[in-house]
């Protein structure tokens, strides 16, 4: 029989400080490049062991159902960051642990909740803007093995390979991540195809840690019909049937019986291993820029593009009509084909072809999307195969990896600050924020201590006196930091110490996100058996 259990006012904020200090204490041992391991055994599985701060969030669960109610506000903190950037996410729950354990003192006080709230959004608003000044844009192979090698708990080989497939893919080029059949972790260069859409549904997801689908040796379907209808999926899902290979497919739309016999597939193989693999894309763009990136798809892949011009329909589909490929990674807003079975020689006659056209093209848009067209069919995909000599030493270097490819998307997109803490300190001294009352200064106040956790967690984590560290780093100047591998006070853009701006945005802007959330909360009603 379920049971509902109610708390408020004090004794809620009681469970909620003790739940996110339980929290806290389990996850922030990661923190920072002397930061440790954490096993997690899962009941009936093999042991993991991570550094990963959102992996082991993820597994805690308090048996006090208000203190885990906190805990599980505050894992949102780390998984959004870990949406959104990648990486950070012990960054993004230390710092919002904090703000709800500094949060309570200003309560017990009697300060507003919602006064203080305010003081927070501004802070945050404040701190954001200062970081995008503070940030510079990465620069050379150089700066994408600092950040990755940070990332990757300071493995300098894993981050010298990393950026190593990142420079080797380039711009517009792709990097995966793949477990080798030996000991050894390697890097390979492919020809892949990518496209700017993902996945139509939740169900589909195979790896639910990186949020994303992925298959070997699928093969695809290409159309531009809207699929509605169960008939006209029927053939193909026969042909997926009878070859037992993972069936994607792309459409203009799919909806109603169509996308819900897929997605029963899906749920279906996931829950008794019974239905066919599965997973749908809707096409990318509108109108001939849809219809030009599936023709190249369909090229690539060596499908049939089942256009409503030709004389075939999605239900008269054959199994030659469907392209195929050594893997598909589909994520929320993307796909990436590897190793695509298209014939070269057409893939190449394709390009001259749209060169010459791009040679004679002047309006500006025109030349954007022939030149993306291009660099899609061209562009290779870095595939990182990673060795270990056991299977649980092969998923805690993957994570590393994984994270740290994140990481380096991340700061390409916004660039890189300070790392060890540092980015958010010096904001904190360059900001000055505007109040109403003496609640909302109460606000500003708690940020600025917050944004100290993260660096006192990983000075303690690196056998360094807290308080000592924070006085260096407060007492020094510019972009003057802290190294944990020496102890040493050095310019941390010098010293190659960066983390990306993104993620350090992310991480504050989740973490006053839930933290503000909890302690604006006075009551809770929790259902339980």
């Amino acid at each position: 029989m379920l049971t509902k259990y109610f708390n408020s006012g004090p004794g809620l904020n009681r469970s909620v400080v003790a739940g996110v200090t339980t929290l806290l204490e389990n996850v922030a041992t990661t923190l920072g490049p002397r930061g440790r391991n954490v096993i997690l055994q899962p009941e009936g599985s093999t042991p993991i062991i991570t550094k990963d701060g959102v992996t082991v969030a993820t597994f805690l669960e308090l048996e006090d159902p208000f203190e885990n109610a906190a805990v599980q506000v505050i894992k949102q903190a780390a998984a959004q960051t870990n949406s959104e950037a990648g990486d950070g996410t012990t960054t993004a729950t230390v710092l919002a642990c904090s703000m709800v354990r500094q949060a309570q003192v200003y309560l017990s006080a009697g300060a507003s909740p919602i006064e203080l709230k305010r003081g927070v959004d501004k802070t945050v608003s404040a701190i954001c803007e200062n970081l995008a000044e503070l940030a510079r844009p990465i620069r050379s192979k150089e700066d994408i093995e600092h950040v990755a090698t940070i990332s990757a708990n300071n493995d300098r080989t894993l981050g010298s390979l990393i950026a190593t497939a990142v420079d080797s893919a380039g711009k517009d080029g792709s990097v995966t991540v793949e477990e080798a059949r030996s000991v050894e972790t390697s890097l390979d260069l492919l020809e892949g195809f990518r496209v700017d859409s993902g996945y139509l549904a939740g169900a589909f997801v195979t790896d639910s840690r990186r949020n994303l689908v992925r298959y070997e040796n699928p093969i695809i379907m290409i159309t531009d019909y809207k699929l509605e209808r169960i008939d006209e999926l029927l053939p193909v899902l026969e042909v997926a049937d009878r070859s037992g290979r993972p069936l994607i497919v792309v459409a203009d739309e799919i909806e109603g019986q169509a996308l819900a016999a897929l997605i029963m597939n899906a749920v279906r193989r996931k829950e008794m291993n019974s239905g066919i693999r599965v997973a749908a894309i809707k096409a990318p763009r509108y109108g001939e820029d849809r219809a030009n990136i599936l023709g190249d798809m369909a090229l690539a892949t060596g499908a049939t593009f089942i256009t409503q011009s030709s004389d075939t329909s999605p239900a008269e589909i054959t199994m030659d009509m469907l392209g195929t490929a050594q893997t598909i990674e589909i994520t929320k807003s993307n796909t990436i084909i590897v190793g695509g079975a298209g014939n070269a020689l057409a893939v190449d006659e394709r390009i001259t072809s749209l060169k010459a056209e791009l040679s004679q093209t002047e309006d500006l848009y025109s030349c954007g999307v022939v030149q993306e067209r291009i660099t899609r069919l061209a562009s290779g995909v870095a595939i990182i195969r990673v060795g270990a000599a056991t299977e649980i030493e092969m998923t805690e270097k993957r994570h590393r990896i994984e994270d740290a490819l994140e990481a380096v998307r991340s700061a390409q997109m916004e660039g890189v600050v300070p790392g060890g803490g540092v980015a958010l300190i010096r904001s904190v001294q360059n900001i000055e924020v505007e109040t109403d009352n003496a609640e909302q200064a109460y606000g500003v106040e708690l940020v600025k201590k917050a944004v100290l956790a993260p660096l006192r967690r990983m000075a303690s984590n690196a056998g360094l006196s807290p308080d000592l560290v924070q006085a260096d780093v407060l007492g020094a100047s510019g972009l003057q930091g802290v190294d944990f591998t020496t102890g040493n006070v050095v310019d941390m853009m010098d010293a190659g110490i960066l983390d990306p701006a993104k993620v350090t945005r992310c991480a504050l802007q989740n973490a006053a996100s839930v933290a503000t959330t909890l302690f604006t909360t006075s009551h809770a009603i929790i259902q339980k058996n």
